[in-house]
C-alpha cells in the first residue's frame, strides 16, 4: 500500500508540473480564445463638429426623432446622424453633463433608457435596406455609452454597489428594467423561457468580435434560455468555440462573470418557448453522446451542422416558425477592406460576395422589433475598460478598411501558437485545457487572435497612462482623439525606425501596418 501510495504522490505531482508548464505557455492566451465564445459584431469613425446641447436636451429630442413617424428615409437619416454627432461631442464637465449632481445624473441615465426603448419600438417602421436604420442604430449604441459613463461615475463618486457584481442581479442604475417589466423581473431567476441573453466577454477578443461588422457593436455572445416547465431550473442553450454547443444550468452562464447583459422577450411567449425547446433538446442530444455539435467558424446562419452562438437563436426560431425568414429582421454586413481578417478567422468572404453576404451578429437581435429589451445589466467597475477596448478595435478595424493595415504576428506569436495548437492534441492537455482551447480552431486562427490580445494590450496600456492626466474618465471623443494621436506617434517611430533612423522600437506597429 504504501508503495502505491507513493507511485500516487509522484503521479499527482507530475500532473501538477504538467498543468503547471502548460498554463505558463498558454499565459496571454487564453483570454485570446474567449475569442468565438462570442461571435460576430465597424464603419467609418469620427465626427468633427461642435455643438452646445446639454444630455437632456439631445435626450428629449431622440426621443421625439422616435415618435415621428413621417420622416422620409434621407431626413430621417440627417436627423439621426445629427443627433449622433451631438452625443459623440458632448463635453465631459458641468456644462453639457450633470455630474456634480447625483439627483440629475439618475434622471438623465433613466431618460436615456427610456429613450432607447422609444427607439426600438420605432424600428418596426424600418425595412431591412431603409438608409435611415444604421444612423438610428448608432444613436440607440450612443445613448449607451452615455449611460455606461454616468452610471461608472456615479456609482464611484457615491461609493456604492456591492462587493462583487452579479450578472443579471441588483439595483438601479446598473440594473435598468424597462418599465412594462418593472413588476416582473427583478434578477436573473425572473428569466422566462424563451427570453435572450445578449452579453459582452471581458477579452480584446470579445471586442474584436463586437465590432468586425460595418456597424460598431458593444457585445459579442447570445445565449438561449430554457426552462422545462415542470422543473424550476434555468438552462441555457450556447455555443462556445472551445467546446461546441452546451446546454447548462443558468450558473455556468452567470460564472462569465460578462461584463454587461441585455434580456431580450419575443413577443409571442409559446412561440419562443418552443423555439428555446427544441434547440436545447437539439443541443442536448448531441451533448449527451460525448460529441458537441461543433462551432461554425463560417458563421453561416443558414447552415445548422455547425452552430455558432447566434445560430442557436435563428435556428430554434426557424423550427418554430418555419415558413418565415432567418431571424433576426436586421442583419450584419462587412466591409472589403477587412475581407483577410474575415478569411482568417473562417468567414468565406471574396470581393464578389462582400456586397450581399450577411451574418447574424449576436447585436442584431436588439434592433428586431419582434424583441422587446426587458433589462440591461452593466458591471460599472468594468465600463471604462470595455469603453477603450470597443475604441481600440474600432480604430484597428478603420485602419484595415481605409488604410490595408495588416495583422502581422512576429515570430514568437507564431511559435508559442504552434506549440500550443500541437500540445492542445496531447492526452495531458486536452484533460487541463479541454474547456479552454478548441481542437477545432485552426492555427492561423490562434495566431490570428493571439497577435490581435498582444496589440491591444499594448495600446490599451498607452492609453491607460493618457487617461490618468483626466479627473473622470475620458469621453467618447477624447479617447478618439487619444487613439489617433497615439497611432500616428507610434507609426512615425516604426518608420524611423525601419530605416534604421531611430533605435527605439514601436509599441505594437511591428504586428499591425499597412
Amino acid at each position: 500500500m504504501d508503495g502505491v501510495k507513493i507511485n500516487q504522490e509522484i503521479n499527482q505531482e507530475k500532473n501538477q508540473e504538467d498543468l503547471m508548464i502548460i498554463n505558463n505557455l498558454a499565459l496571454g492566451s487564453i483570454t485570446l480564445l474567449a475569442l468565438l465564445s462570442g461571435c460576430a459584431g465597424h464603419a467609418t469613425r469620427g465626427l468633427s463638429s461642435e455643438n452646445n446641447d446639454g444630455l437632456s436636451s439631445i435626450i428629449d429630442q431622440i426621443g421625439k426623432a422616435s415618435r415621428t413617424q413621417t420622416l422620409t428615409s434621407q431626413s430621417c437619416k440627417t436627423t439621426y446622424n445629427e443627433l449622433y454627432e451631438k452625443l459623440f461631442n458632448l463635453a465631459g464637465d458641468t456644462a453639457y453633463l450633470d455630474l456634480n449632481d447625483t439627483g440629475k445624473m439618475d434622471q438623465d441615465i433613466r431618460d436615456s433608457f427610456n429613450a432607447r426603448i422609444a427607439l426600438k419600438n420605432s424600428f418596426k417602421s424600418f425595412s431591412p435596406d431603409n438608409d435611415c436604420f444604421k444612423s438610428a442604430s448608432d444613436v440607440f449604441r450612443g445613448l449607451r455609452y452615455v449611460e455606461d459613463y454616468l452610471i461608472g461615475l456615479r456609482m464611484d463618486r457615491t461609493q456604492s454597489g456591492p462587493a462583487e457584481y452579479v450578472n443579471l442581479k441588483g439595483e438601479f442604475p446598473y440594473l435598468l428594467v424597462n418599465p412594462k417589466y418593472a413588476e416582473d423581473f427583478k434578477s436573473y431567476e425572473d428569466l422566462k423561457s424563451g427570453d435572450i441573453i445578449l452579453s459582452r466577454g471581458n477579452a480584446f477578443s470579445s471586442a474584436a468580435i463586437a465590432r468586425i461588422g460595418l456597424n460598431d457593436y458593444q457585445f459579442s455572445h447570445l445565449s438561449f434560455v430554457y426552462k422545462d416547465p415542470e422543473k424550476a431550473e434555468i438552462m441555457t442553450t450556447e455555443a462556445h468555440i472551445e467546446i461546441g454547443s452546451v446546454a447548462e444550468p443558468i450558473e455556468s452562464h452567470l460564472a462569465s462573470k460578462n461584463s454587461r447583459e441585455v434580456v431580450f422577450r419575443y413577443s409571442d411567449a409559446a412561440v419562443a418557448h418552443t423555439a428555446s425547446k427544441y434547440i436545447y433538446t437539439k443541443v442536448l442530444a448531441a451533448q449527451n453522446t460525448g460529441h458537441n455539435i461543433e462551432y461554425d467558424f463560417t458563421m453561416d446562419f443558414k447552415d445548422e451542422h455547425k452552430l455558432f452562438c447566434s445560430e442557436i437563436i435563428s435556428h430554434g426560431f426557424k423550427h418554430a416558425l418555419p415558413d418565415e425568414d432567418y431571424f433576426p429582421m436586421f442583419k450584419s454586413k462587412f466591409s472589403p477592406g477587412i475581407i483577410p481578417f474575415l478569411n482568417t478567422i473562417g468567414v468565406p468572404a471574396n470581393k464578389e460576395n462582400i456586397g450581399s453576404l450577411e451574418v447574424f451578429a449576436p447585436e442584431d437581435i436588439q434592433f428586431d422589433p419582434r424583441f422587446e429589451m426587458v433589462a440591461e445589466w452593466r458591471n460599472p467597475k468594468k465600463m471604462e475598460e470595455s469603453r477603450l477596448k470597443d475604441f481600440i478595435l474600432t480604430k484597428m478595424f478603420e485602419r484595415m478598411d481605409q488604410e490595408s493595415y495588416v495583422i502581422d504576428p512576429s515570430f514568437k506569436m507564431s511559435a508559442e501558437t504552434k506549440t500550443l495548437w500541437l500540445l492542445r492534441r496531447l492526452p495531458v492537455v486536452k484533460k487541463f485545457l479541454s474547456n479552454k482551447f478548441s481542437l477545432t480552431m485552426n492555427i492561423n486562427q490562434m495566431e490570428l487572435f493571439m497577435a490581435i490580445d498582444k496589440i491591444g494590450d499594448a495600446v490599451y496600456k498607452e492609453v491607460e497612462k493618457k487617461s490618468l492626466e483626466f479627473e473622470r474618465p475620458m469621453t467618447p471623443k477624447e479617447i478618439y482623439v487619444v487613439l489617433d494621436d497615439f497611432f500616428k506617434q507610434d507609426f512615425d517611430t516604426y518608420t524611423r525606425y525601419k530605416k534604421g533612423q531611430d533605435l527605439m522600437k514601436p509599441v505594437f506597429h511591428q504586428w499591425f501596418h499597412p
